[in-house]
């Protein structure tokens, strides 16, 4: 839970706001108490919704419908003000954490954990379908686990939204990854067999760490969801014929909720679904959180302060999650794209940061090209009046409805206009779509979240520039350079600077909500399970809880690097030449792996196995529980850290960027630029580099040759891919878009 923002009501109708649990497409959630004491969840509605009187129409519809949903699995809706001003609406809060937090904190679920779950939220879903209402949007952040089972949560709200004025011009309802075919394809008459497919997705994701369509693009997720491309092969095989039957593209041949709830509890007693044990002992850790949260005493004179008007339309960037911009642009080839989280500066020895506290990339095949599919069975669209709000779903739903295949030619792209936003259709890949001028250079990698894209700089500026067209939200100065890379969560930007203090920012209004103090320079922060992980050059990795006050530090024998998670463990790099693996929940330390030079990028952790590089010129390789050295690979700059995708490790070496096979250690290809390069990004099977001789480079990363370069007026620095573009800091002290 983060604490209310200066902007954020006391109260909404008679129940007292306690602080921020989040926020979506609809509005922002609020943690209250009930005039009884009871702990609710309160969800108001954006103010540029509550503009729209046909959605405050809907919004009382789905509200009535909503409050007559049942059953042991659902957050029941206990109050509602469809008219306020803004309108608002109070859940059963539930405690416990979401299922994207648990399996981003703590990997994938066990096989009976994922059987317990799926029939849970199966009869949740009976439960609202049988008063009429379709969710709409299922995915794992509205599943929240608690110690008797799991609650569906936003269950019919979803439909207020599908014709909003905010949804004519290129948008859906729906969550990429985990919305229907029928959804991505625009279609507004939609069955609850739409959530049974979602369900399907859900419970893939539940059991492996990723969605059954990848990631990367929006236009490549949904191009492979309404081409039925998903990726089940890392779904223990107990689990593979109930999802894949979940993802059948024709609603009519989706199971019903019964024969989904049979297939998973075959062979248990309904005593087993959801004993103290069902979910993995990392989880209710995190759902004490929850439940310390729920029970926050607000002293009396916090209750007397007057209460702010609510935010007035256009007073606060509008722009919600959960209604999705679809790109109009030529399909992507098939295959998964492998997106990866973070990258590392050019300008030695500064890290590129910490990556998410994620579950393993995909194997090797996740990024095998997929061959074009037939001709889908899905009906042709149709445009009329109703075509309008499916317009920019036509770019690649249309495409792969009318059968279209990877080897369209039509790639041209339009000039930029003024701006250096596209004019129209599809940019040429290496083109620049904006560039933003900095006092400084942005020597780590940017962090993109929502429509924003946060990069920090060596003039001590962290900088918010909204991704569309580079113009400035806002910007945070620190008392020194930064070097280390943003992390976004929540709501909340983290980063480091060479001021010693790791700052948390409201990633809204740019206001510093807290600051912590070390002994000295502060690397690339890492967050997980409302913690935040932070090395540091006086020696120590701190864990800092989410309101800022210290969990614990642990010592280590120097500068202390930037962390990772896996699992219940943080891998740190040092430069007293060790790598350390670090229990999450506690300073204790697991193992430790010796290298001859200072660990000074961060680690990567793949399917067991912890990539790291040391500036003694060696890739290592080793046991993620032991730490037991596997093999290494000479040669290379290290200090940047490794990219691990499709059992390829990719690291920079002076000019090259080496491909390193994951299971010999063996090289199996280089790319050479012109100039020291710095640590690449993977999206989609192409591999993007910055170098010294001025260009960013893509490359085939399966064949290591080059597709294309995008010149710059300076060296370039560390990209990061989002959507259709990627970001990257240029020595000339300017942040670019270019085109991908």
């Amino acid at each position: 839970m983060e604490p209310l923002a200066p902007t954020d009501p006391e109260r909404v109708g008679s129940y007292v706001l306690l602080g921020r649990l989040g926020g979506g497409g609809m509005g922002q959630v609020y943690l209250g108490r009930s005039p009884g004491g009871r702990p609710v969840a309160v969800k108001l509605v954006h103010s540029a919704l509550a503009a729209d009187r046909d959605f405050r129409r809907r919004f009382a519809q789905e509200v009535q419908a909503a409050r007559s949903v049942g059953g042991f699995y659902t957050a029941p809706v206990v109050d509602a003000d469809p008219e306020g001003d803004p309108p608002w609406l109070v859940t059963a809060y539930v405690p416990g954490p979401s299922l994207h937090d648990a399996v981003m904190s703590s990997g994938p679920l066990p096989l009976g954990t994922v059987r317990s779950l799926g029939a849970g939220l199966a009869e949740g879903l009976a439960a609202i379908h049988a008063c009429g209402l379709v969710h709409r949007d299922l995915k794992p952040a509205n599943v929240i686990l608690a110690d008797d089972g799991p609650r569906v949560i936003d269950f019919g709200i979803a439909r207020a939204l599908g014709g909003s004025e905010l949804t004519v011009t290129g948008t859906m309802v729906g969550t990429p990854g985990f919305m229907s075919p029928e959804q991505a394809m625009g279609e507004t008459d939609i069955s609850p067999a739409s959530d049974v497919f979602s369900l399907g997705s859900v419970l893939a994701f539940a059991a492996t760490g990723e969605g059954p369509f990848g990631g990367g693009s929006i236009a490549g997720i949904v191009y492979r969801i309404v081409s039925g491309q998903p990726d089940l092969n890392r779904l223990p095989d107990e689990l593979r014929d109930v999802v894949m039957a979940c993802l059948v593209q024709e609603p009519s041949g989706r199971p019903n909720l019964d024969e989904v709830t049979d297939a998973l509890t075959h062979g248990r007693e309904a005593t087993e679904m959801f004993t103290p044990g069902w979910l993995p002992a990392t989880v209710p850790y995190l759902a004490s959180d929850a439940v310390r949260a729920a029970t926050v005493v607000v002293p009396p004179s916090d209750l007397t302060r007057p209460v702010p008007p609510p935010p007035t339309p256009g007073s606060v960037p509008f722009a919600p999650p959960t209604a999705v911009t679809l790109p109009v642009a030529t399909p992507p080839a098939g295959g998964p794209p492998v997106a990866d989280p973070a990258a590392a500066t050019v300008a030695a020895p500064r890290e590129g940061g910490g990556t998410l506290a994620a579950p393993s990339p995909a194997p090797d095949d996740t990024t095998k090209e997929h061959e074009a599919p037939p001709n889908p069975s899905r009906r042709r669209i149709i445009f009329g009046a109703a075509g309008l709000a499916t317009a920019a779903v036509a770019g690649v739903a249309a495409w792969a409805a009318l059968g279209g295949d990877d080897k369209s030619k039509d790639n041209q792209g339009s000039s930029p206009s003024a701006n250096g936003s596209p004019s129209s259709g599809a940019p040429t890949p290496g083109t620049a779509l904006w560039r933003f001028p900095t006092s400084g250079t942005v020597l780590s990698y940017p962090r993109v979240a929502g429509d924003t894209v946060y990069a920090a700089s060596n003039d001590g500026t962290l900088y918010a520039v909204n991704a569309a067209d580079g113009t400035e939200r806002w910007k945070f100065r620190t008392g020194a350079a930064i070097g280390s890379a943003p992390f976004v969560v929540g709501g909340v930007v983290y980063l480091g600077s060479d001021d010693t203090k790791l700052y948390a920012v409201d990633a809204v209004t740019g206001l510093e909500r807290w600051s912590f103090p070390t002994g000295g320079i502060v690397h690339s922060p890492v967050f997980s399970g409302g913690v935040v992980y932070v090395g540091s050059a006086d020696g120590f990795l701190y864990a800092v809880n989410s309101d800022g006050k210290e969990r614990w530090r642990f010592q280590t024998g120097n500068d202390t690097h930037s962390a990772v998670i896996s699992g219940d463990v943080v891998y740190v790099g040092c430069s007293d030449t060790n790598l350390y693996a670090v229990e999450a929940f506690s300073p204790t330390k697991k193992w430790t792996a010796a290298t001859r030079g200072a660990v000074s990028g961060f680690p990567v952790v793949d399917s067991g196995v912890v990539y790291f590089g040391s500036t003694d010129g060696m890739l290592y390789a080793a046991n993620e529980a032991d730490g037991r050295q596997r093999w290494t690979f000479a040669g290379v700059a290290a200090q940047a850290g490794p990219v691990v995708t499709g059992g390829t490790a990719y690291i920079g070496g002076g000019s090259n960027v080496y491909a390193v096979n994951t299971n010999t250690g063996k090289e199996s290809g280089r790319y050479t630029a012109a100039g020291d390069v710095g640590r690449p990004t993977v999206a989609a099977g192409v591999l993007y580099v910055g170098s010294k001789d001025q260009n960013l480079h893509a490359v085939d990363a399966a064949t290591m040759q080059p597709k294309w370069k995008y010149a710059a007026p300076g060296a370039v620095q560390s990209p990061t891919v989002a959507a259709d573009r990627v970001y990257v800091g240029v020595d000339d002290n300017t942040l670019h878009a270019v085109a991908i």
